[in-house]
């Protein structure tokens, strides 16, 4: 059976360069870059040298660069680091009870970090994001005072491929004085973006043909955040415990080929999703496409099938040899309608069933071929077999 790898939203497959760089930091001794001897000090010249190059390809200080383990971490991080430097205000009486802002279709990682926050009792106020992108935020004014201490937005959402306003969100933000942090993991190496406009910037290894548990943190300011982990002064004190050189230099490496491809490899998968979208609108006219009402990254179709039970058709097009999910990896096998469609449509998310089918650098026109032909004849076989909604 030919198969189609169609899920790069969720991982990507690593990349052969990739693999290459990291082999020498994985063979014989490997030394850790906080020791003196000679293995540490290799250990740690190859991170620094990583550190360096993500800086460089990001175009911010080397000193803003932290590298974490994986894209939930460092989102973590950031929110939860930035809290822990607001309750500092707190109790030396410098602050009232703190605001934190996030958007309404945020990763699981932001959301599930905010409700912690709520937990402790800040108040944390969810932004609502029409359908074309557009981000509803508080005038300058309100957000101060209301002791806005925090904005979360992603670049790119992972399960639409909606690209926000980032700029416009910055200029909003830094007019009211409220740090901002930008979720990137799906906008790095698929979309332009300018690291520099924000003060806390997310970014994931996995997605971009890098290796897993890999990521970086991108801090403007260390003075606006503290750490949420304790034992170590590695990352500056900001994320203590030994770091993974290997990782970190897998890292470096497929952010570089990423954005040097960024262009030919955008129009690429552009050219391949319009192909895949043209066509199965053709076969299932009645098929919704989330998204479609604004900009888009070139590797996510979002898709929304009626009549058809939600969560159905991923592991009847597995049977088929095509890898896709229902939305986010994070909410694989859950059977709620997803928090991004609902919050982008209302109850008329609950009413289909979602496809979210991303593309990546191992794709190809044969993979999305075979999706063409197939996810209609699968459409057909359940409708025919009375399987509805």
């Amino acid at each position: 059976m030919a198969l189609a790898y169609l899920d790069h939203a969720a991982a990507t497959p690593l990349r052969p360069e990739v693999r290459d760089a990291m082999e020498s930091h994985l063979e014989g001794v490997r030394g850790n870059p906080s020791s003196v001897h000679r293995w540490g000090r290799a250990a740690h010249a190859a991170l620094d040298r990583a550190r360096m190059n993500v800086a460089e390809r990001l175009e911010v200080g080397v000193e803003q660069v932290h590298f974490v383990r994986g894209g939930t971490e460092s989102v973590n991080l950031a929110i939860l680091g930035r809290a822990a430097r607001v309750r500092e205000h707190q109790i030396a009486g410098m602050t009232q009870r703190a605001t934190f802002f996030c958007s309404a279709i945020e990763h699981s990682a932001v959301r599930e970090s905010m409700m912690s926050l709520q937990d402790q009792g800040h108040r944390v106020q969810s932004l609502p994001v029409s359908p074309r992108g557009e981000v509803c935020l508080p005038d300058p004014k309100s957000m101060r005072r209301d002791a806005a201490m925090l904005v979360s937005v992603q670049w790119v959402n992972h399960e639409t491929g909606l690209i926000l306003p980032v700029r416009e969100i910055a200029d909003h933000c830094h007019e009211a004085g409220v740090p901002l942090h930008v979720d990137a993991v799906q906008a790095v190496g698929r979309i332009p973006i300018e690291a520099g406009l924000v003060d806390f910037l997310s970014l994931s290894g996995h997605k971009l043909g890098g290796p897993r548990s890999s990521g970086v943190l991108v801090v403007r300011d260390p003075g606006e955040i503290r750490p949420v982990l304790f034992g170590g002064g590695q990352e500056a004190g900001l994320r203590p415990g030994t770091e993974d050189v290997a990782a970190a230099v897998g890292l470096a490496v497929a952010l570089e080929i990423a954005l040097d491809e960024l262009a030919s490899e955008s129009a690429r998968l552009s050219g391949l999703r319009e192909d895949l979208e043209e066509a199965l609108v053709t076969s299932v006219p009645d098929m919704v496409i989330h998204g479609a009402e604004g900009r888009r990254a070139p590797h996510i179709l979002s898709l929304g099938f009626p009549g058809v039970p939600r969560d159905l058709l991923p592991g009847v097009l597995d049977l088929e040899g095509i890898g896709c999910s229902a939305g986010s990896a994070c909410r694989s096998g859950s059977t709620e309608v997803s928090s991004v469609l609902s919050g982008l449509y209302g109850e008329a998310a609950g009413r289909v069933a979602p496809l979210r089918l991303s593309l990546g650098w191992t794709t190809t026109p044969d993979e999305v071929e075979r999706a063409i032909r197939t996810i209609p004849a699968v459409l057909e076989r359940i409708h025919g077999a009375g399987v509805v909604q």
